[in-house]
């Protein structure tokens, strides 16, 4: 399958900044995979995401070199800071869902189904009626995602989306992420949360100061999760657990 995003030898430095953010980076995101992004903070996880959507450098300045083609017809993208995200023209979280399909010209009825179906999906519909000034920073995040599903995006990036959220909460949302990809949609999704993250990826991204250090299958590359490090401590072969499910499936034998 055609990649929906191909970089290649690519480099971005943001402005009045000499070292680059991302270097010597050639990678393709794939529809109907969900890619994890992630490595030590610094490492340039958010930067991709940026790059791979294309708002850098449109929307930060800075100056990206080598190739990049995106073939995304609607990319939508979460920040990891979500009370920045809010468009503050919106009264209700209904509105705040509904702007984003409403400003591509979407017809009304089209609109108000694609935000039902969106806060729905996110589980905020009891939220319809609230000011977004007034949500918790779990609410306000899972509306975020929630208004980035409303443009129906065949490219999703994600910037440590379940940050603010409970246990279950982001339980539901990484499960949510791995039933997009099921439907075609590239998921791209920078984490710290790799167990969470092994459970629905098929594909990891390691960085280190901006560049690719692993790439491959989620099983081989995302090991550092606790429940990996207490397998491989108990002598269990390879492929190790990734998650604490895994992990006692795997002692129980």
């Amino acid at each position: 399958m055609k990649p929906i995003v191909r970089l290649v030898d690519a480099a971005f430095a943001y402005p009045a900044c000499e070292a680059p953010a991302l270097a010597d980076l050639s990678l393709d995101v794939r529809r109907g995979e969900v890619t994890a992004v992630t490595g030590p903070v610094g490492a340039g996880a958010s930067t991709l995401l940026l790059v791979a959507a294309g708002f850098a450098p449109r929307l930060t300045g800075g100056t990206l070199t080598g190739t990049r083609e995106i073939l995304a017809a609607r990319p939508g993208i979460v920040f990891a800071t979500p009370w920045t995200q809010l468009t503050g023209l919106s009264r209700t979280v209904a509105d705040e869902v509904a702007f984003g399909p409403a400003s591509h010209g979407r017809p009304p009825a089209a609109v108000r189904a694609a935000a039902r179906r969106a806060m729905d999906q996110l589980g905020v519909a009891h939220l319809a009626a609230r000011d977004p000034a007034t949500l918790s920073g779990g609410e306000l995040q899972s509306v975020v995602v929630a208004s980035a599903l409303a443009l129906e995006p065949d490219l999703l990036v994600l910037d440590d989306p379940a940050a603010e959220l409970d246990p279950a909460g982001a339980d539901a949302l990484y499960a949510l992420l791995g039933a997009l990809a099921v439907t075609g949609v590239a998921v791209l999704v920078a984490t710290q949360d790799l167990e969470r993250a092994a459970r629905i990826a098929q594909r990891a991204i390691l960085l280190e100061a901006g560049r690719v250090v692993a790439d491959g299958p989620a099983a081989a590359t995302l090991t550092g999760t606790d429940a990996a490090l207490i397998a491989r401590a108990a002598g269990c072969p390879a492929p190790l657990p990734l998650d604490v499910d895994a992990l006692v499936e795997r002692l129980a034998r």
